[in-house]
């Protein structure tokens, strides 16, 4: 029988060895999983038309207990907020933050704490323009320019534990469960290691994006940016994702959304559409 090549031999060490290591260190090997696991198709559910719907727009929505959150917008470069552009704020233990990002995080911090015994600490959140125009003048390597800024949403958070902030975050356990399971807490790595090309940032592995549910599990499962996410929405199409229903929109049309609908969340997406988010019975 032949002799395998040596970088077959290799590949099934290292196999061997994650799952030995797994399992005498459950919980342990976040980071490995993450970087080790094939990329998959980089893809959303497909629409369907296959559900019952009715028509509606955003105002009949809005004034039958959908939610509008700006949860969605895509800020980058190419889609800067505009300069009179006003977040809904509030703080949490004196945090300043968007409101829809308040729970997630309560949850995401509790879970740290359960999991490792350590604080999830915010280094910074919700900034102004002057904020933003201040840490640019200052020479950060890693601030945007001012309206590119997800900070001026308060959707943005940069997080650290006790001795591992910045780059060094993901060094620490808390940081490799952060970057591995965010999305069930409704947030995304904003600019994640396989994001460079259509993010133009470099991966930061503190700084996290609240996007809500269920579209943080869709972005981190396909792999996805949010501009990859955001922009492969076809307009007017239905999108399932397991009691889940997304439809991007323009806001001045009438649309269809399946029948039975509820918790439903209007986010515009700042490049001219609105993302219609809900469940169905």
């Amino acid at each position: 029988m032949k002799l395998l090549k040596r970088s077959t031999v290799i590949i099934i060490l290292v196999f061997v060895l994650i799952f030995t290591a797994a399992k005498l260190f459950p919980g342990e090997f976040y980071l490995m999983e993450t970087y080790l696991s094939d990329f998959s198709d980089k893809s959303i559910p497909a629409p369907t038309d296959e559900i019952l719907t009715e028509e509606t727009n955003a105002k009949k929505l809005l004034e039958t207990g959908a939610v509008l959150s700006d949860s969605l917008m895509l800020v980058n470069k190419e889609h800067p907020l505009p300069e009179n552009y006003s977040p809904e704020i509030t703080e949490y233990k004196g945090v300043v933050m968007n409101p829809f990002a308040v729970k997630g995080y309560i949850s995401l911090k509790e879970k740290i704490y359960n999991e490792f015994g350590t604080n999830l600490y915010i280094m910074s959140s919700f900034r102004t323009p002057k904020e933003q125009s201040e840490i640019i003048d200052s020479g950060n390597e890693y601030a945007a320019d001012i309206y590119s800024s997800e900070h001026l949403t308060g959707l943005a958070l940069d997080v650290y534990v006790k001795y591992h902030a910045g780059m060094g975050f993901i060094d620490s356990e808390e940081g490799q469960f952060v970057n591995n399971f965010c999305q069930n807490y409704g947030f995304i790595i904003r600019y994640p290691y396989y994001g460079e090309k259509p993010t133009g940032i470099p991966y930061e592995p503190w700084h996290i994006r609240y996007v809500g549910l269920p579209h943080s599990k869709i972005i981190a499962e396909n792999k996805l940016t949010l501009e990859e996410y955001v922009l492969s929405l076809v307009p007017s199409k239905i999108y399932v994702y397991n009691e889940y229903f997304i439809l991007r929109q323009n806001p001045e049309e009438d649309f269809c959304i399946p029948k039975g609908s509820y918790d439903i969340e209007i986010s515009p997406d700042n490049t001219g559409f609105y993302i219609i988010s809900g469940k169905y019975k």
